[in-house]
């Protein structure tokens, strides 16, 4: 009985001892830590990603179109943006008589945010076209298609590489930048 309650006695001291050392210990062991940085509120400034879309064939440039978006300003809005613009092409007429649509265009989404303690900027770019009459088959357009998606490594001020790629169809090369500009 009496080894019992020396038991019970010791093994109450040391529980309590550790639960006396052990946060300590961590106290101790967070010590020479720094706390973490706050990361930056991007959402506080407004931002104007500028997007460049070249084409060139054989190297020589022989289009080039922009598209503007202007994101921000407030704490509250998301840093993303979109822009969307081109031709609704009938693709089919259905039994009903209705006939169903496809939407043939340049579509842009961009956005702002932090990636670890780094800026960076998304992207997502489709653009699609109506190929030539003389590709056309039974009476149905078709498509081609365009797609970069990717992340880039903000540098205001500065053009940033989104994507090339070339035509499979053509000796065309699509090359998409984008310049980042803080809106004062």
């Amino acid at each position: 009985m009496i080894i019992k309650r020396y038991f019970a006695v010791f093994f109450t001291s040391a529980l309590i001892s550790a639960s006396l050392v052990i946060p300590a210990w961590t106290q101790e062991a967070n010590a020479g830590k720094q706390p973490a940085s706050p990361q930056p509120d991007m959402g506080s400034h407004a931002y104007r990603l500028d997007y460049t879309l070249t084409e060139s064939e054989n190297g020589k440039k022989i289009d080039s179109r922009h598209y503007s978006i202007n994101l921000g300003g407030d704490s509250q809005t998301q840093q993303i943006g979109h822009i969307e613009i081109g031709t609704r092409v009938p693709i089919e007429a259905k039994s009903d008589g209705t006939v169903q649509y496809i939407d043939a265009g340049t579509k842009i989404t961009g956005s702002l945010h932090m990636r670890g303690r780094v800026e960076v900027v998304d992207t997502s770019c489709d653009v699609s076209s109506v190929a030539p009459e003389q590709a056309n088959t039974n009476g149905r357009p078709v498509l081609r298609t365009l797609q970069m998606n990717n992340v880039t490594l903000l540098a205001e001020g500065k053009p940033l590489l989104v994507g090339t790629a070339d035509d499979p169809n053509s000796n065309r090369e699509f090359q998409l930048e984008v310049t980042v500009t803080e809106l004062k």
